[in-house]
């Protein structure tokens, strides 16, 4: 089992099994007060959304398992196919979000690479976190695996854009 500080995770006859540690669901991003957006811890509602959104958007897989409640705190378990191959360049995460009407934000990102946040006017959409090894290069196409994905309001709208 391997994972990071938003889950466990491990593979199991071709899925990839997620689990949640205790009330931790990732991260979203909300706007500011000071005017511009931030991070925050994403609640179990908006990380259930954010997978919505990738089934929807994205043309992931991934299945709710169970939610359950544990003496620690909430669980979410999901499972989507696994896909093996290496990570791909940020020309090719790029131009895969164009195609599907996402333009790069340049003026806010989060995580360590800059280039890592795409948005969708017609879809009021945010992709955040679109790093290299959060895709999976699959026969020459990259998807993603661990993006964060948020619907973007009226003023979140303004602040990214």
């Amino acid at each position: 089992m391997i994972g990071g500080s938003e889950h466990d995770i491990w593979e199991l006859d071709g899925e990839v099994w997620k689990v949640t540690r205790p009330d931790r669901f990732g991260w979203t991003v909300l706007p500011g007060e000071d005017g511009v957006p931030h991070l925050a811890e994403a609640t179990s509602l908006e990380y259930l959304e954010r997978w919505q959104n990738a089934n929807r958007l994205l043309g992931d897989n991934a299945i709710l398992r169970s939610v359950s409640e544990t003496d620690e705190g909430v669980q979410v378990v999901i499972s989507h196919p696994f896909i093996e191959g290496p990570y791909p360049e940020k020309r090719d995460i790029i131009s895969e979000l164009r195609k599907r009407g996402f333009i790069l934000v340049p003026r806010f990102f989060i995580g360590s690479e800059s280039d890592s946040s795409f948005y969708n006017d017609a879809k009021r959409i945010g992709i955040f976190d679109a790093t290299c090894d959060n895709f999976i290069l699959s026969q020459g196409v990259p998807i993603p695996v661990d993006v964060v994905i948020v619907e973007v309001g009226d003023l979140l709208r303004l602040q990214i854009l």
